[in-house]
């Protein structure tokens, strides 16, 4: 009998909520924006010799945004969205101060469509699959396997316990008003984007995921003549993320990305006579990058203390051996209010080739929705003869590994939700950091390198 009224209590609580549901309308037409603006003093990385020389730069971008959707209930079929970006720089920001992969251009200015896509949901029936068309940006969470616009076929999964997804496309055009053409090295490459995911416990997932590139572009005998691609990758980084907090107090959680690297490099050369040279290797290469951190949440200014190291292999004899980075890989993860950061603070953006890291961070609430981080950290690249991939321009010496000592401290600050209207809110959010980067042996000139960089963020 109990078993009975059960049944029947929780059938009368899923028709309340239908009708609650019913009673109030999802809106057809969303519109909404956001607002960005970050300023400071970055290092010059053009000159030889930085010598703790910094000059000002800044970034203001403004991104609205049109949703649509076919009906008025979660139930509707059909959506679609256009999301549009405006930026203005000032100076040289980097792609982190810009809270996005592109590579920003000194003084630079254009609007961009950044996505411009239709999807149909409840494939088959199916309230979890759907599948969308057009241009769609993608990320991973930290930015280690694929962070990029692409135009592109999206087949989608997700479930309370199951997620999945498989993507084909190829960036064709950059979509600016300042009629900049796609990189040649991002032309004429087709990508496939897959992965599945399990929820195995409360709050832990594993993820598998594959990123497979087949690019053929550098053929191109105007590309090499003028050295705009002379390398193409064909080939694939496929591996396992691994995420989980426990929900308890002491709060302790841990995130694990191990990728695998495998292709075909081909290198174009132009030599003396004006002949191409062409040469061809087997890549093969591996990445981990691991964290694990523990937080009072027991405790009014929630400390928390964790750390963080990453490694690839050692490259054998040449630069282009062992695993490296796409252009679409940004090692960008959200830090202090949510704003984009990397894994050594916000001054440092290595491409994870040769390299090696270790960091400690600590951090705790200052008031509500205010919080500090303290990060250190150390870089050391793995076959000293070898040179490694950054903004950096000082030479390095054969023989010397440690590349240096980076420091950063943030204030993040979130604002509490603000009504706009009946459906919509405003969030601010800002982040004040400094970084400091001390350069060690391995650079012919060691010199100690800062940023100051003040990030506000308002969405709308």
């Amino acid at each position: 009998m109990s078993r009975l009224r059960n049944s029947s209590l929780a059938l009368m609580l899923a028709v309340a909520a239908l009708k609650a549901g019913a009673a109030t309308p999802l809106p057809i037409h969303t519109y909404d924006q956001r607002l960005y603006f970050s300023g400071g003093e970055s290092p010059d990385y053009q000159k030889l010799f930085i010598d703790d020389q910094t000059e000002p730069n800044g970034l203001l971008r403004y991104e609205p945004r049109y949703y649509w959707r076919s009906g008025d209930t979660e139930w509707h079929r059909w959506d679609a969205q256009l999301r549009a970006k405006l930026l203005v720089a000032a100076g040289r920001p980097s792609s982190l101060q810009a809270d996005e992969n592109g590579r920003i251009q000194e003084d630079e200015h254009y609007a961009e469509l950044r996505d411009a896509w239709i999807r149909r949901r409840m494939l088959f029936g199916a309230p979890s699959l759907s599948l969308a068309f057009g241009r769609q940006s993608y990320k991973d969470e930290e930015g280690v396997i694929w962070d990029l616009p692409l135009e592109s076929l999206n087949l989608d999964y997700q479930s309370s316990h199951w997620r999945a997804h498989l993507i084909a496309g190829q960036q064709l055009t950059t979509f600016r008003s300042d009629e900049s053409d796609l990189d040649p090295r991002d032309e004429d490459i087709t990508r496939v984007l897959a992965g599945v995911g399990k929820q195995w416990a409360p709050g832990h997932w594993w993820d598998l995921r594959v990123h497979y590139q087949d690019d053929r572009s550098g053929a191109q005998v105007e590309r090499f003549e003028d050295l705009l691609d002379v390398r193409d990758f064909t080939g694939y980084w496929a591996g396992v993320r691994l995420h989980g907090e426990s929900g308890h107090a002491p709060a302790v959680g841990y995130t694990v990305n191990a990728l695998f690297q495998e292709g075909d490099l081909d290198r174009y050369v132009i030599d003396g006579d004006g002949s191409s040279l062409d040469s061809e290797d087997r890549v093969q290469g591996f990445f981990v990058q691991g964290e694990l951190f523990g937080r009072l949440d027991s405790l009014s200014w929630r400390p928390g203390l964790g750390v963080r190291a990453a490694t690839t292999d050692e490259p054998e004899y040449a630069v282009n051996d062992g695993y490296f980075q796409s252009r679409v890989q940004s090692n960008r993860r959200p830090g202090v209010a949510d704003l984009s950061t990397g894994p050594l603070g916000d001054l440092i953006d290595y491409e994870m080739h040769n390299l090696a890291y270790a960091a400690v961070w600590y951090e705790q609430q200052l008031w509500p929705r205010a919080e500090l981080e303290v990060l250190a950290g150390s870089l050391q690249r793995l076959n000293d003869t070898l040179r490694v991939n950054s903004q950096i321009s000082n030479p390095l010496v054969d023989g010397e590994s440690h590349l240096g000592d980076v420091m950063n401290v943030a204030l993040g600050w979130k604002s509490f939700p603000l009504a706009v209207s009946e459906r919509r809110q405003m969030q601010l959010s800002a982040r004040l950091s400094y970084s400091s980067f001390g350069m060690g042996n391995a650079y012919q000139r060691p010199e100690r390198i800062h940023q100051i960089l003040f990030v506000i963020a308002g969405r709308w």
